[in-house]
């Protein structure tokens, strides 16, 4: 495979897995305590990562009360669920984002409990958590480390509520997901290359999602095209593609589908569908690539459990996409203009 570590890369995956322990630790001492809601709290692509959370939680008998909430405008307006008794959720690379360590302090302050993610220990971050978790993870990686500690703590959550009873086999079924993920990049590597090439001259595409991959597709468009790749890209939820952005296919139009394994996959289909009619009835012919999780061969011996992982499944393979694009558009993807180069 071009450009990856694959030991450094099975090393975050792993290392974060084995944070297990100390996850079930802190959720049950939360829940014997009694909690009223749980707040996830991110921001960019740290925010769009807990969606596929929420929607989860949702789709399961467990009386949970989940919200996710960007930083900021979490700080400007609490949201009237929020309260001493909340559990709020974050992430943090860095460990250094002010809206990231201003929500935490925050949090902190009203009584809430605060468990905080992070991949550089010690940082300002890490002094506003109440349970800290710490894992070697990079940018390249961070994603693969992130899902794997929010889907060990929301699992975690719905056992202890009584709506995950094959949550043992879940777990030690997830815990060997990394050889699986580089079997999954390695099958789309060539692939991706070649996509790339198609793609170094597009200067719009749209990135369609639903269900557990609705925070997938805002992710990729506006972290990975736009931010890295100074793209002009709209992510799109497949059920409002029709209220609006339909209007903007033309011929040669980039659409990039990211389907994933929930009850959702029939709002994806209604957007191929019409991509077909498309070109039947007017002629218009958009470009359609796709990138099924249903594709990817995973440890598990229960198909339920495929949803659970299809954003992080999702965010292994479209790396690869990632990956050659910055190699034939010669554009790094840790290049900015204004992001983190001014003082704003």
């Amino acid at each position: 495979m071009y450009d990856i570590d694959l030991n450094r890369y099975t090393e975050v995956v792993d290392s974060a897995i084995a944070l297990r322990p100390q996850i079930e630790k802190a959720v049950d001492e939360i829940c014997e305590q009694g909690y009223s809601n749980i707040f996830f709290i991110g921001c960019g692509g740290t925010w769009a990562h807990t969606l596929p959370m929420k929607y989860w939680v949702e789709t399961t008998t467990a009386d949970v009360d989940v919200h996710c909430e960007i930083a900021a405008e979490f700080l400007a307006c609490p949201p009237k669920a929020f309260n001493k008794d909340s559990v709020c959720v974050f992430s943090t690379r860095t460990g250094t984002t002010p809206e990231i360590i201003e929500a935490a302090k925050f949090c902190q302050e009203q009584g809430a409990r605060t468990l905080m993610y992070v991949s550089n220990d010690n940082t300002p971050a890490t002094e506003y958590a109440d349970y800290k978790f710490f894992s070697f993870a990079e940018d390249d990686v961070l994603c693969e480390a992130i899902y794997t500690y929010q889907i060990t703590l929301v699992a975690r959550f719905l056992k202890n509520a009584g709506a995950f009873p094959k949550y043992d086999t879940f777990m030690e079924e997830f815990g060997k997901i990394a050889p699986y993920l580089i079997k999954a990049k390695d099958a789309q590597d060539e692939r991706c290359a070649a996509m790339a090439e198609d793609f170094k001259d597009t200067d719009y595409h749209m990135v369609i999602g639903s269900g557990m991959l609705w925070g997938e597709a805002y992710d990729y468009a506006m972290c990975i095209l736009e931010e890295m790749q100074w793209i002009k890209t709209k992510s799109i939820h497949a059920a409002e593609f029709f209220h609006g952005t339909i209007e903007l296919c033309e011929e040669g139009t980039s659409l990039i589908m990211l389907y994933g394994e929930d009850d959702t996959r029939k709002l994806m289909d209604r957007v191929d569908n019409f991509t077909h009619m498309l070109a039947d009835e007017k002629g218009v012919h958009v470009r359609v690539n796709k990138f099924d999780t249903a594709e990817v061969e995973l440890p598990f011996s229960d198909p339920e459990f495929r949803k659970i992982v299809s954003p992080m499944v999702t965010y292994t393979i479209t790396e690869r996409l990632s990956c050659h694009l910055e190699h034939v558009r010669n554009h790094p993807l840790t290049t900015r203009r204004y992001y983190h180069q001014m003082n704003y």
